[in-house]
């Protein structure tokens, strides 16, 4: 997909780290830029394997990794160096961060007039905000989303996952790949900007357009939807289940499987607008009738009707099942200290080949320095030697 492409990858931890893998997965020759001390991703106090973090083991996966100290002039120039060589950088630091280095975008069109710089930070380059450090925790907070995470009535709730870091990265990814459409078509160089704020505004979808033009301010809604009756988890014997009959045709369905076909034909039930209206009634008929039967049966029952339903599972039962078999979707390798390292590969499918590769497995840290440093950018041995010498770059044994 994208082979041939090679990407300089500054990014750390999560938020920028995931970017380069999904171009990674995607066949981009990913160089993953690690300061002297590593990625902080690395940190195997933090959801540790062995002796790295699974963050670091999930995220970077496919690269190859290149130590450079940029605070060194020597360092700069290795960078500049590969920039020449490179379609695109992507970088997540404060604002300002690249140009205080003396790499600000400027800086590298001037070394590559063609190159793609995606510049991903917590707010962006303006805005009364800019300077305010940025994690996915304070993201998700500061742009709503907690607001209307969880139980009614309970305190707020962070999202199962790093949603704001994830979300921020694939656009940075969506970004970076716009920009090489663009070098395609010979724009020339272009700058990325991909603040996590702007991001999180963006994935909070028809909730904020129903804000903006109706005034709507919902409060946590568990699981249940703000705007659509019946769809929601339900209690049954034996766990829990969700039902999601937005359409008329598929609530009548779902009525008729559970034994109550007058309710579909109920006029206050007839239309979603009607159901919400209406859910004080409906609901504890239909949760009455789920706690009769157990989650296994109601299943059954749901496939065989065409009503759209299915377990809440845990993550055995997510990561451990036919569908997950079939699709060849858990992925692994092997890493030194960590053993064989299982991941879920990548999402998008080549269906004109076979099979999606396996992914290479993350790279130690300053792996590839001298195989980038040779081969990539043509340095002869001595200048190698002098550049790990004065510390502007380092291998996996200093």
């Amino acid at each position: 997909m994208l082979e041939g492409y090679r990407i300089l990858d500054l990014g750390q931890v999560i938020a920028g780290a995931i970017g380069g893998m999904a171009l990674a997965d995607m066949g981009a020759e990913v160089i993953k830029v690690e300061p002297p001390r590593g990625d902080l991703g690395r940190n195997p106090g933090i959801a540790g394997i062995g002796d790295v973090s699974s963050i670091y083991l999930t995220f970077n996966r496919g690269k190859k990794s290149i130590v450079l100290d940029l605070k060194t002039d020597d360092g700069k120039k290795v960078l500049l160096d590969l920039v020449a060589a490179s379609d695109a950088v992507l970088a997540n630091f404060r604002p300002g961060t690249m140009d205080r280095l003396g790499l600000g975008f400027d800086v590298l069109r001037e070394r590559n007039p063609e190159i793609v710089f995606v510049d991903s930070s917590g707010y962006g380059d303006t805005g009364p905000w800019r300077d305010r450090p940025a994690f996915d925790l304070v993201e998700v907070a500061i742009s709503g989303h907690m607001s209307i995470t969880g139980e009614p009535g309970r305190p707020p709730a962070r999202p199962g996952t790093p949603s704001a870091d994830i979300s921020t990265a694939l656009y940075c990814a969506l970004a970076c790949m716009a920009g090489l459409l663009g070098k395609a078509k010979g724009k020339g160089a272009q700058h990325m900007e991909v603040p996590m704020f702007d991001v999180q505004l963006a994935m909070l979808g028809y909730i904020s357009t129903m804000y903006l033009n109706k005034g709507d301010l919902p409060g946590p809604q568990g699981s249940a939807h703000e705007y659509m009756v019946p769809y929601q988890a339900f209690p049954t014997g034996t766990g829990h289940i969700v039902l999601s009959p937005r359409e008329d045709r598929f609530y009548k369905k779902m009525c008729v499987a559970m034994g109550i076909p007058e309710l579909g034909d109920d006029p206050r039930f007839l239309t979603n607008e009607l159901r919400f209206k209406n859910q004080t009634e409906l609901l504890p008929v239909m949760e009455k009738i789920l706690l009769e039967k157990s989650a296994e049966e109601w299943l059954a029952i749901f496939e065989e009707g065409g009503v759209p339903a299915a377990p809440v599972n845990k993550l055995d039962r997510a990561l451990e099942n036919d569908q997950v078999r079939a699709r060849e979707l858990i992925r692994e390798y092997e890493y030194p200290g960590s053993g064989t390292v299982r991941v879920v590969g990548n999402p998008i499918r080549d269906l004109t080949v076979p099979r999606n590769p396996d992914p290479g497995p993350a790279p130690l840290l300053g792996e590839n320095t001298e195989e980038i440093l040779r081969n990539t950018l043509g340095y002869g041995e001595e200048r190698i030697r002098s550049l790990m010498e004065s510390g502007a770059v380092r291998g996996p044994s200093n």
